[in-house]
Order: C-alpha cells, then sequence, then structure tokens
C-alpha cells in the first residue's frame, strides 16, 4: 500500500502516527537486512583469501571452519550472544527465549528486533571467523568451533556489553569496530596461535622456513570480496537510512586504498602482503570513518598498511605462527586505528572533534590483554577437555583435507 493511501485512510491522529510508524519501521528492517547482507558477504571474502594463503592439503579445512562457525554462531548468537550485548540480567534471557519461540511479538515491528539481531550477528561472525586464518593448518576442526561458539555467544558480546555499543562501562569512539571486532579478533587469535605452537617444519633450528600458500587469485579475490562488504560493514553502522554518511563512504574507500599502497611499497611489491595491506586499511578506518578528513582516512591507511608486512615479520621472528597474518591485518591494524581516531579525528587536524586521545588508549590496552587473555585461555581449557586443540603429527602431515575431511580440494591432482 502506498504511503498516501495508508495516511488517506487514517480517521485519527493516533492512525496516522500508527502509520507512519509503520513505514519508518520497514524502511529500517529493509536497512539492517541489505546491509547486514553485505557484511555477511564478507565471510565469503575470508573463506576465500584464507583459502588461497594456505597450502593446497589444507584448503577444505580453512573454508569449512569458515562456513561451519557461521552456522554455529547463527545459534550461539541467538541463544546467548544477542541478549549479552546489552544486559547481564537473567530475566532479559529469559524474555528473550520467550519470544523467539513465537511470531506475534515480532510482527508487530515487522520483525525490527530480529533485524537488529541479524545485524549484531554478522558482526559478531566476523570477529569469530578472523581466528580461522591464524590457526590454520594445524587446529582440530572440533576444537576451533567449540572456541568459535564461545567467541560468537560469549566473549564478543561481553565486550560489546562493556563497551560503548552496550552499557559504556568503557568509553571510547568505535564508529565500526576497529576495537570492537577486529582487534578483538586479531588478538583472541593471537591467543590462540601462541596456545597451539607453529606449524610442523615452520621453525628449523630456530630459522622461519616460509610456507607459501597455494594461490594467490584465490587470496586476491577474497580481499576485494571483503573490500565491497565492507561498505555494508562502515556505511550500515549508521544503523538508519537517515543517517547514512557519504563522508563514511569516502573515507573507507580512500583507507583501503592507503592501506593497499603502503603495504605495497614497505614489502616491496608482494602479491599476499599488498592485497592483506588493503584489508588492513578497511580495518584501521572502522574506529574514526565517521570523524576523520578524506586526507587523513588515507594517511590512516598508509600506516596501517605499512605495519602488516613489518608485524607479520616481527611475530615470525618470535615463533609465532600466525598463517594468514590476522594479527598484523586485524589485530594491530585495528589498535592503530583506535589511536588514529583520537589524533585525526581531533578538530586541529581536520577532525570532528571531541575525541579522547586517551580513552582510545585505554581502549587499546583493554583489547590486546582481554583478547590475548582470554584467547590463550580459551584454547587451553578446550584442549584440556578435549584431550588437545592440535591435530596429530601425522595428521598435519598428510593435510586436514584427507585427515578430517577424507576429500581433497584439488583430487584431480592427487
Amino acid at each position: 500500500m502506498a504511503t498516501a493511501e495508508i495516511i488517506g485512510s487514517a480517521t485519527d491522529v493516533n492512525s496516522i502516527v500508527a502509520a507512519l510508524n509503520t513505514i519508518a519501521n520497514s524502511n529500517d528492517v529493509l536497512f539492517l537486512v541489505v546491509f547486514g547482507a553485505l557484511v555477511f558477504m564478507m565471510q565469503w571474502g575470508f573463506l576465500m583469501l584464507e583459502g588461497g594463503q594456505v597450502r593446497k592439503k589444507n584448503v577444505n579445512n580453512v573454508m569449512m571452519k569458515n562456513v561451519a562457525d557461521w552456522l554455529i554462531g547463527c545459534v550461539s548468537f541467538l541463544l546467548i550472544g544477542y541478549v549479552l550485548t546489552t544486559s547481564l540480567d537473567p530475566s532479559a534471557f529469559t524474555a528473550w527465549w520467550g519470544k523467539i519461540f513465537g511470531t506475534a511479538s515480532f510482527l508487530a515491528d515487522n520483525g525490527l528486533e530480529l533485524a537488529t539481531w541479524f545485524f549484531g550477528l554478522v558482526f559478531a561472525a566476523t570477529a569469530a571467523t578472523i581466528a580461522s586464518g591464524g590457526v590454520a593448518e594445524r587446529m582440530k576442526l572440533k576444537s576451533y568451533l567449540i572456541a568459535s561458539a564461545i567467541i560468537t555467544g560469549l566473549l564478543y558480546p561481553l565486550f560489546v556489553y562493556i563497551g560503548p555499543w552496550g552499557s559504556e562501562l568503557l568509553v571510547f569512539h568505535d564508529y565500526a569496530g576497529s576495537i570492537m571486532v577486529h582487534a578483538l579478533g586479531g588478538f583472541l587469535a593471537l591467543g590462540l596461535i601462541i596456545a597451539l605452537g607453529p606449524r610442523i617444519g615452520r621453525y628449523v633450528k630456530g630459522k622461519a622456513i616460509p610456507m607459501p600458500g597455494h594461490s594467490i587469485p584465490m587470496a586476491m579475490s577474497g580481499a576485494f570480496i571483503l573490500a565491497v562488504g565492507w561498505y555494508g560493514f562502515n556505511v550500515g553502522s549508521s544503523l538508519a537510512v537517515g543517517e547514512i554518511s557519504g563522508l563514511v563512504a569516502a573515507t573507507t574507500t580512500l583507507a583501503m586504498a592507503g592501506g593497499g599502497l603502503g603495504a605495497l611499497l614497505a614489502s616491496n611489491k608482494d602479491v599476499l602482503f599488498t592485497p592483506n595491506g588493503l584489508v588492513a586499511g578497511l580495518v584501521a578506518i572502522c574506529a574514526g570513518t565517521d570523524i576523520v578528513s578524506p586526507i587523513a582516512a588515507l594517511v590512516i591507511g598508509i600506516i596501517a598498511g605499512i605495519q602488516v608486512p613489518l608485524v607479520f615479520k616481527f611475530l615470525e621472528k618470535k615463533g609465532i605462527d600466525d598463517v594468514c597474518g590476522v594479527v598484523s591485518v586485524h589485530g594491530t591494524a585495528g589498535i592503530i586505528g583506535a589511536i588514529c581516531a583520537g589524533i585525526f579525528g581531533s578538530a586541529a587536524l581536520g577532525g570532528s572533534g571531541d575525541v579522547s586521545l586517551i580513552n582510545q588508549l585505554i581502549a587499546v590496552v583493554v583489547v590486546v590483554l582481554y583478547g590475548t587473555g582470554f584467547g590463550l585461555l580459551l584454547g587451553k581449557v578446550i584442549g584440556y577437555f578435549t584431550g588437545g586443540i592440535r591435530v596429530t603429527a601425522e595428521e598435519e602431515k598428510l593435510g586436514l583435507d584427507l585427515a578430517e575431511h577424507h576429500l581433497s580440494a584439488y583430487p584431480e591432482e592427487d
């Protein structure tokens, strides 16, 4: 029914208000579903980016981790995670569980509450799936899925609850998730990576031995799929049609360009670091995408891109075997973005002002400790109850595609 017909059929003010609310709710539902779907597409991007960066004997396994952690995340975020982002009150969980077994309470607002749940879910799933690239090629699938369920249902929602998207116990500026999603995912991955240890053959007599991925084109495709989805991530974080910002679209684009350029230069044209730098630029701009100038966004992206090969090689020398570089692409790029939001968000540097650099730095310290600490604890606890989170040496040498799924990604080559 057209807007004029709805309003024309109303016989009193209350009916007109109800009609306008219906239209507004419908627009908000459409907005959250469409932009949420763009963010959901990032799962495809992660799948391709990580699939290209592992050896061909582990392609199915890392892709299965990305697919399955989405499936499990849907359930864990429905039952626990969504409510936990806003409340610790047991009655809130009881009320929500009572609602999701029916339809009546959701029909009244065109499902706006469920659209909000869906939009929150795609962010939670992003935080969880980041870890899969770091722990690739040696973590048991069942152990990973337990970790993913706990991240999506508990660790991510609890962090949201204490931060600016929840109860604001921790106050800082993070428009689209440099800290809340990416840094958290990156440092949870770091903790799990430490718990796992490096792959067999990655270090010989203390020297790092390269283990290149099997498909650069696949990885590059994944990076660009992520870039498309990122417009849902950043622009969609306005949460409403009337709040959409062209500034956010522009700063997202320029940070992406800066990230790719920074990594290209810092890595001497490396064809894996460059697309990862592009993603790092997108990660870094999330925090301040709504408050920094276009030129500042370019600079932020360049800084984030430059640090990708530097941080990756630093961690490599320290014995940290981060297969897909998720710590540098998401973890350190995320904290750089948060800090830069506090710097370039200031009015003196062309930003909108009203951003506390001190608060941004506090958030950085908290996410590094929270993410790394809980990631390490998660790996140890899951390992204790499942007989270890790592596959056997024989399975690792064979490849996880055959060891866990009994099917090669490229059977015609076997």
